[in-house]
């Protein structure tokens, strides 16, 4: 739960350093061109999760995450020396999302090996640390930037990293000692439509899931807020993605992860779209964030339960790098689209059209979940509509 705090803190509170990047530092760069820093952090971090999920089998959980402590560290320590766009894409970008790879592929395995009646609630409280880490860094982060700069934000958010991961990965232990392996891809599981349907329902949630995280604080900019407005509205969505991660974990566990997954993606549009296209003042937005931090994210934390109870026969950290490079993939296509349509069809001057295309492809992945949902119950013998799945 520590460690999510730290690798997907940065994520989920990147919207701080993209309001700032988009109004204050670089107020004449393209939306586009900004939208790559944070498009990087995950692309890299789940792409490269194939391998660093393979070498966790491999090589033990612990060796991997303190691999992943040092290069985060100093990913943070080189990001507050650059001054440059294309110097902050590589280091708080591609070096950063590489380290929380080899963090993030022992750290996504290890609730779902532990546990298996309740594997659901203990996975959704271990992910719930991820948004406590929005919390408090987008807290931390606004409120060091506002007092000494951003470039000692980095500094300290990198020396927290080192200290804390670095304590937490003394802690990892595994439930299945590492086995020899002949390969670093498990190419088995490409012959299942089961991984192709998970891979199209990650992809599709990844393209649409971050466009409020980015973008909420210039949204509040744009109706006569401010810079800590944003951060404000971030705190509130980190502070229902915690309870909501946890809820439907439980949720999960009583009536199946995939029709929770389902019904979460779907209410997730129903929420985003009219809202967040209606609002004018800030209160509206207070309640998107709120809902959509309840509701929304729980595809991050129900994937892994999914490929855990169908890929039981595979080694569980090279199945879920296997699936998060499509993650990675979706996330850095959706950002990069998403900044585009802002700047070339939204102008700067609203989100309706960046709104659009975020709900659409929160849908396409609803629609993946129900295929999925369709696909499992038709190879098992219980072939009824209403079931827990």
């Amino acid at each position: 739960m520590m460690n999510f705090m730290f690798i997907f803190g940065a994520t989920n509170s990147y919207g701080v350093f993209s309001t700032y990047y988009l109004n204050v530092r670089f107020p004449t760069t393209s939306a586009t061109t900004l939208s790559w820093i944070g498009s990087l952090i995950t692309t890299s971090m789940f792409c490269l999760n194939t391998f660093t999920g393979a070498l966790a089998d491999k090589k033990g959980y612990r060796f991997t995450a303190y691999i992943g402590t040092v290069v985060c560290t100093i990913a943070y320590i080189l990001a507050s020396f650059s001054s440059k766009v294309w110097q902050l894409m590589l280091t708080q970008g591609v070096l950063f999302g590489v380290g929380a790879s080899f963090l993030l592929a022992p750290t996504n395995s290890l609730a779902a090996q532990w546990f298996d009646k309740y594997r659901g609630l203990a996975t959704g409280i271990s992910i719930a640390g991820s948004s406590i880490g929005g919390l408090w860094f987008t807290v931390a982060t606004q409120s060091i930037m506002d007092q000494i700069g951003p470039e000692w934000a980095l500094r300290i958010l990198g020396i927290l990293t080192l200290v804390v991961t670095g304590t937490m990965n003394m802690f990892y232990f595994q439930r299945v000692p590492p086995k020899p392996r002949k390969r670093i891809i498990e190419l088995s599981v490409t012959k299942r439509l089961t991984f192709w349907l998970i891979a199209l329902e990650l992809f599709a949630a990844y393209a649409g899931y971050w466009a409020l995280v980015f973008y909420i604080g210039t949204t509040a900019k744009q109706i006569g807020g401010t810079l800590q407005d944003g951060s404000h509205l971030l705190l509130v969505l980190n502070a229902g993605t915690v309870i909501g991660r946890v809820i439907t974990g439980y949720i999960a566990d009583k009536f199946g992860s995939i029709n929770t997954l389902a019904v979460s993606l779907i209410l997730t549009v129903a929420i985003e779209v009219p809202l967040w296209m209606t609002a004018k003042s800030l209160a509206p937005l207070y309640v998107l964030c709120t809902l959509y931090g309840l509701i929304s994210s729980t595809f991050i934390s129900l994937n892994p339960v999914i490929v855990a109870v169908h890929f039981k026969d595979i080694p569980l950290s090279s199945v879920l790098g296997m699936t998060n490079m499509f993650s990675g993939l979706g996330g850095l296509s959706g950002s990069l689209s998403q900044g585009a349509i802002f700047e070339t069809y939204d102008k700067r001057m609203n989100f309706t059209n960046t709104i659009i295309f975020s709900g659409t492809f929160i849908l396409l992945s609803a629609i993946a979940t129900l295929v999925l949902r369709a696909h499992v119950i038709k190879k098992g013998s219980d072939r009824r509509f209403f079931q827990r799945v």
